[in-house]
């Protein structure tokens, strides 16, 4: 598996992380409303079985047990996109854009 992250994404998570003074971690699974979306979240308390796939920025991330496998072979880079509204609950929202995960 290999994780890659644009210049965008990465500024925008160091961004977040002067801002903040808790635990840093990115989570991919099966949100309520937006799939696979990565989310930025402080001291989120991960749940069972977790796996960790790479770091963005020293960040770790995490995907659900059940996306271990695929994600074993996958070439995934983190991205950054610009969202005027959202609701996801991912602290980059709070800047205007939203991280999003682009395959190939």
């Amino acid at each position: 598996m290999s994780l890659t992250v644009t210049d965008r994404a990465a500024s925008i998570l160091r961004t977040v992380r002067a801002e903040r003074t808790g635990v840093l971690t990115i989570s991919i699974d099966s949100g309520c409303c937006e799939g696979t979306a990565p989310n930025l979240y402080e001291d989120y308390v991960l749940p069972a079985g977790v796996h960790e796939i790479g770091r963005a920025e020293g960040i770790p991330v995490y995907v659900a047990p059940y996306l271990k496998e695929n994600w074993q072979r996958a070439d995934v880079t983190l991205d950054l996109v610009d969202e005027d509204s959202s609701d996801a609950m991912s602290l980059e929202t709070e800047h205007g854009v939203r991280l999003v995960l682009r395959f190939g």
